[in-house]
């Protein structure tokens, strides 16, 4: 059954993150940044998210998409007390956070929305697909601030390269898009991250194939597809 990827903050500036395993479809429970792959270029738009859910702290990955609105997972702001997003690669130095004052789930799968309490305002952003459908055998990229190889906690953003099996279902019960790790896999941490293919954003990390991928670079992981979220998002934030 895939499971949750999302880790308890070990310290300040710790940034290990969400992961859900097979089959998970309720908020997320703490379980495991990529393993594998490499340290990723400078991307000021990729930021790390920390919250509260039931008076433990807890870490994601997500997208600054607008310079007031952040693309992650649901399972990562479901019931939270609050959160605060790091404009920083560097999980050492993350650097002044800006609070949240408003998070939204999709009706429509494991995406999510974060709205700042103030702007922040980046020179370029992502471009999210209009819509993707999974096919067998595209190359795609993942990011994230998930934990390492064997739970190692991670000194930054890591990126790795994938491919794309079919479809699948995320934690939400919504339309997933279902890949396997090429060059380096999702873990725990990794929830909310990217899933880029052709330059563009196709889908937000749910959920692994195993609750633990331990040191496995070709493990299996759901995005969940933002396909059938993306009007939603559009009317939401305007992007």
């Amino acid at each position: 059954m895939n499971k949750i990827f999302k880790s308890v903050l070990i310290g300040a500036g710790a940034a290990a993150m969400a992961f859900l395993g097979s089959g998970a479809a309720t908020a997320a429970t703490p379980t495991p940044e990529i393993i594998g792959g490499t340290k990723a270029p400078a991307t000021p738009w990729e930021v790390q998210l920390t919250f509260e859910l039931n008076g433990d702290q807890y870490g994601c990955t997500g997208e600054a998409i607008s310079a007031s609105w952040v693309l992650t997972a649901q399972h990562c702001v479901d019931g939270i007390s609050w959160m605060d997003v790091y404009y920083s690669n560097s999980t050492s130095n993350p650097g002044t956070p800006v609070a949240a004052d408003q998070v939204y789930g999709s009706p429509y799968g494991d995406v999510a929305l974060v709205h700042l309490s103030s702007s922040h305002a980046l020179s370029s952003y992502p471009t999210l697909a209009s819509s993707y459908t999974p096919t067998s055998g595209d190359a795609g990229t993942i990011m994230g601030y998930g934990l390492r190889a064997n739970g190692v906690e991670p000194t930054g953003l890591y990126q790795a390269s994938v491919q794309v099996l079919g479809s699948s279902t995320d934690a939400y019960n919504g339309k997933a898009v279902h890949v396997q790790g090429v060059s380096g896999a999702s873990n725990h941490g990794d929830s909310g991250g990217p899933l880029i293919v052709g330059g563009k954003i196709v889908g937000v990390c749910s959920t692994g194939d195993v609750a633990d991928p331990g040191s496995d670079t070709h493990a299996g992981s759901n995005y969940a597809n933002l396909t059938d979220s993306r009007s939603w998002i559009k009317t939401k934030s305007g992007v």
